[in-house]
């Protein structure tokens, strides 16, 4: 949900529940105002009524003045002093129906020690519907203003916004592996500027970070790879010496294969650095089945060791829009996978469509979760001299083209699917 939708539901939700309970208020108020000048005038005609009753031996009919129900009784005995009023209900025969009235009701003794009784009827029917015609009015106004200020507050917030959304679209497009800088436009509010000025800073800092350790990465494997070729020559001339005993040869072959180890491990590590930092751009139409071929050509003489009998089934109109060096990576990763692990004169199927890529070898059940299969140095204990990193080079080159790879397990079948677009 957007910045601006939220703020506008937050705004509207709390408009609404405060124009409920005012409205409530308003309404009670509004009643009490015409209730206390409904009292007023029953008290003002109940005045009248007294005094008519006072200085006239004869009584008036009432309704005829007041437009409405009025009963006057006179008695001959003094009467006690008493005065209410409050809200009835009576039957309507001219209605047909039970209407609501405001009754005032008076007992008390006239100057001629006569005693009275006064009963005057108002209905409330009109100013009831007079209170809620009111409120309606009202109401109908107050959501139209509602409507106009939450529209007017959506408007001003989007355009006080703008400089926000110029902020996240320069922050989308900007590219670490890139020189040019993160600039940002200026705007007239201070907190936008100063928010500008601090992510200005930042990838600054992050971009020289990058470059830092990007150049420590390549400079340490550059290093790395110079001592690393000469222990390996220095050993392979130890190896070359005849005077050495069986143990010395074993003890030298134990320490070259670990010195070939941690080239592998170096070189894979690197690669891994470059394809995280997208440091292979070019990008061109590749035909897989062509680099398959060329691939099972250079892993002939292993396959046939193995006695491993291949089956290729390929599309040669299957083509893929990336680096052709991480395309061979990809492609050797998988099937150098596939060979290593496979058994004594196993099988080795490779069903390549114009979206998917599928290749099958026969082999031990894994030892390991099939989650972590494309993790960083996890591999099964019969992987032997691996380093570790062949299916999470794979995994990398997938994630970076935006490929789904994933791994099967059936009937001492093991099979790695790869899809691409």
């Amino acid at each position: 949900m957007k910045l601006l939708t939220k703020t506008s539901r937050y705004y509207l939700i709390l408009s609404g529940i405060v124009f409920i309970v005012s409205g409530l208020i308003f309404y009670q108020l509004l009643q009490r105002v015409f209730y206390s000048q409904m009292d007023l005038a029953l008290k003002d005609e109940k005045e009248l009524i007294e005094e008519t009753i006072n200085y006239s031996d004869s009584v008036p009919d009432f309704r005829t003045i007041f437009g409405h129900l009025v009963e006057v009784t006179i008695l001959y005995d003094p009467n006690r002093k008493n005065e209410f009023i409050h809200d009835t209900v009576m039957y309507s025969s001219e209605d047909g129906k039970f209407l609501s009235y405001r009754h005032l009701f008076v007992e008390n003794t006239s100057v001629h020690q006569k005693g009275y009784t006064i009963n005057i009827y108002k209905p409330l029917h009109e100013t009831e519907m007079l209170i809620t015609g009111i409120v309606i009015v009202i109401a109908l106004v107050f959501i139209a203003l509602l409507a106009i200020l939450v529209a007017v507050n959506y408007f001003i917030s989007r355009r006080v916004w703008i400089p926000f959304y110029r902020i996240l679209s320069h922050l989308g497009y900007y590219d670490i592996n890139r020189e040019k800088p993160l600039e940002l436009t200026k705007t007239d509010i201070y907190e936008f500027n100063q928010l500008n000025e601090a992510l200005e800073k930042m990838s600054n800092k992050i971009r020289q970070d990058f470059i830092n350790l990007k150049e420590f990465n390549e400079n340490a494997a550059h290093e790395l790879q110079t001592p690393l070729a000469v222990i390996k020559s220095k050993l392979d001339l130890l190896i070359q010496d005849e005077s050495l005993t069986e143990e010395q040869m074993q003890l030298i072959s134990s320490v070259y294969d670990a010195t070939t180890r941690m080239s592998k491990l170096n070189q894979g590590l690197l690669l891994i650095s470059k394809i995280e930092n997208e440091q292979f751009p070019s990008a061109e139409r590749i035909n897989l089945s062509q680099v398959i071929e060329k691939t099972l050509d250079h892993f002939g003489e292993l396959i046939g060791h193995k006695e491993i009998k291949v089956d290729s089934k390929m599309d040669p109109s299957a083509v893929v829009k990336m680096n052709r060096i991480l395309a061979e990576i990809l492609i050797t990763n998988l099937l150098s996978n596939a060979i290593k692990h496979n058994l004594q004169s196993g099988s080795l199927d490779i069903l390549l469509t114009a979206h998917q890529l599928i290749i099958s070898n026969t082999g031990q059940p894994l030892d390991m979760d099939p989650a972590d299969l494309f993790e960083r140095f996890r591999k099964s204990n019969t992987s032997g001299q691996s380093v570790g990193l062949g299916l999470s080079i794979v995994r990398k080159i997938a994630m970076l083209y935006h490929m789904q790879i994933s791994y099967q397990y059936f009937n001492g079948i093991h099979s790695l699917l790869l899809t691409f677009a």
